[in-house]
């Protein structure tokens, strides 16, 4: 890694455990900031918050949730999913196109496992059949990884230090980003983008090591 990358990296390293410290001390971290607060509320497969939370500047977005029991991993609780703009791929060739003509114009970049103690776990890539989204080369989307801000995502409904959380997490974990996107791509042109055997393509555990 360059020495100025590395800078940054370790820089939003720091920020984020400020941050995480910061959420703690309020007593609300970061998976009760999403969920809604009476436990029976809490619904399988609804996206938190609801409409998803989108940047205002970026156009990114997040959403949480949490497939039924059987479809998890053990000790998983649910994940969130980020996303880019389509907008910010203006001239880039998709590798695949959504099936719905009405689908959102967004990009997947990666998804965030958290367990039931509300710690993260691992980053992943899906399979195009899973977002139905615009399916970009893994090259164009590292490219953008940091314009992926999502800093005011969910402020109206209050949960703009997740989105801050989601940032700095992305930019300190951005070498496990690449990879498991360059990964998603090999896996991809072996595959059929459609096929429901094959949902999760690649994983790299959480690490801030």
């Amino acid at each position: 890694m360059p020495q100025a990358d590395a800078i940054t990296t370790d820089r939003s390293r720091a920020a984020l455990l400020a941050l995480s410290a910061d959420m703690a001390a309020e007593g609300a971290m970061l998976i009760q900031r999403v969920l809604p607060a009476a436990p029976d509320a809490y619904r399988q497969w609804e996206h938190y918050p609801e409409g998803d939370a989108i940047d205002p500047d970026s156009r990114a977005r997040w959403f949480y949730h949490a497939h039924p029991p059987e479809q998890r991993a053990e000790g998983e609780h649910g994940h969130f999913h980020v996303f880019l703009p389509l907008s910010a791929f203006d001239g880039v060739e998709p590798l695949f196109l959504p099936k719905k003509e009405d689908a959102v114009k967004v990009v997947h970049v990666a998804g965030l496992n958290f367990d039931c103690d509300g710690l993260p776990t691992s980053w992943m890539t899906v399979n195009q059949w899973v977002t139905d989204e615009y399916v970009m080369p893994a090259e164009a989307i590292i490219d953008r990884l940091d314009h992926l801000v999502l800093d005011r995502a969910g402020e109206k409904a209050g949960m703009e230090k997740v989105g801050q959380w989601l940032t700095l997490a992305l930019r300190s974990c951005r070498i496990d980003i690449a990879a498991i996107l360059r990964e998603r791509d090999a896996r991809l042109a072996a595959i059929d983008p459609r096929d429901t055997d094959h949902e999760i393509l690649s994983a790299r555990r959480f690490s801030l090591d």
